[in-house]
């Protein structure tokens, strides 16, 4: 796979890359699988990221520059999250324009949310720099969920008029899914050709370490990512307390968000010390396949919502499935997409009786668990991130 990357980018060998993202470099997998891709096609990058605890304002390893900007803003007033945004906007477009004009990249990659931080690159499109935007995530929808409002509130019509007009800044816009790009087709009238669906699978080179099963009698559950209610922490929650005293179950929690502080509560009324561990705290990428692969069973408990329902595809559970690791997972439409009947253990979303009848039955199969993990695996036979990593390059290198 190497040598085919390096022939790939033979004519750029020194290809240079600029990457912004409203996002922490160490935990973000997706934003680490392209970077890994271009530093082995023989390339370089730049990224202009959020702080990290204990890092410096820019930090250096081989081909790999981090440019660390402002902090993120944890809270939950809206208008401090558009300040922080707004300054996160105005910090990138200074230094990016600078280091467009000493560096000239080839391409500049840009994350959302949001998506008009693509026009701090405005200076590289100007100079004939490729311009890709990388739709992480719907912002008219993830603010239709939140406000609770419909598509015709002069707030939603609004994003998506930024979904447009940033979406007419890049070369190729890429999403996670094929849900995604069918809406940013018919919603924000974005020609089809310019959309390209590059799903958050695991990188093959980064997901290689496997770990024995802990084998301390235990059920081992496992969930990982953002602490946050519409991902259903607290269904998860509950569901381990229906079935403490029927299993021996165990589940680890590892990740953070705005809601830890309430589902460490939750956790504690529940009483469910010695039953559930918290990490508290993200964990880098490359340390999920270690993390994963002993455990007994992968948990996604996304509740339902527009968001959830059609353009959320939980990376967590893409991450089991390649592991081979059974899932529980909610019946909702996206997930449906991609995984039938016979690959996952399907619940009702947010009926926590209806999740705990579900581990409960697997716990007491081992037979149906390797039989789901065998089924789930079929998934890989038509995606993977190699294959993906090809197409991406292409794009970077203007193909």
């Amino acid at each position: 796979m190497h040598g085919e990357l390096e022939v790939m980018m033979s004519e750029e060998i020194a290809m240079k890359v600029c990457m912004i993202a409203y996002a922490q470099y160490g935990p973000d997998a997706r934003i680490k699988s392209y970077v890994k891709t271009i530093e082995r096609a023989g390339g370089s990058v730049d990224l202009f990221v959020l702080r990290e605890a204990r890092k410096g304002d820019v930090e250096e390893n081989g081909n790999v520059r981090l440019y660390y900007l402002v902090s993120k803003y944890q809270g939950s007033q809206s208008i401090l999250y558009v300040l922080s945004y707004v300054l996160f906007f105005l910090k990138a477009l200074c230094k990016v324009s600078y280091m467009i004009l000493r560096r000239r990249y080839h391409a500049v990659h840009v994350h959302n949310m949001p998506n008009f931080i693509i026009f701090a690159a405005a200076v590289g499109k100007v100079l004939g720099a490729r311009l890709l935007l990388d739709v992480h995530d719907l912002m008219p929808v993830n603010y239709m969920v939140k406000f609770g409002v419909g598509d015709t509130h002069p707030l939603i019509r609004l994003l998506v008029c930024e979904q447009k007009l940033s979406a007419r800044m890049a070369s190729h816009v890429l999403c996670a899914d094929h849900m995604q790009k069918r809406y940013l087709e018919e919603v924000c009238g974005i020609p089809a050709d310019k959309i390209i669906v590059i799903m958050n699978l695991p990188d093959e080179e980064a997901f290689r370490k496997r770990v024995a099963p802990k084998g301390d009698g235990k059920f081992h559950l496992i969930y990982h990512g953002t602490i946050a209610k519409r991902l259903g922490i607290d269904v998860l929650l509950w569901a381990i307390a229906k079935i403490a005293d029927a299993i021996p179950v165990h589940l680890s929690i590892y990740g953070n968000g705005d809601y830890l502080p309430e589902a460490l509560r939750l956790s504690d009324t529940l009483g469910l010390n010695g039953k559930v561990f918290f990490s508290r705290s993200y964990f880098p990428a490359e340390q999920i396949s270690e993390m994963v692969s002993s455990m007994d069973l992968g948990v996604v408990g996304n509740r339902r919502s527009l968001a959830t329902e059609r353009f959320m595809m939980p990376v967590k559970l893409l991450e089991y499935v390649y592991l081979g690791i059974p899932v529980v997972a909610p019946r909702l439409p996206i997930i449906q997409s991609y995984f039938d009947e016979e690959m996952l253990a399907y619940y009702e979303p947010e009926n926590a009786d209806d999740m705990a009848r579900a581990i409960v039955e697997l716990y007491r199969s081992p037979k149906d668990r390797a039989v789901l993990a065998e089924k789930a695996a079929q998934f890989y036979k038509g995606h993977s991130w190699n294959a993906q990593a090809k197409q991406y390059l292409k794009l970077l290198a203007g193909c």
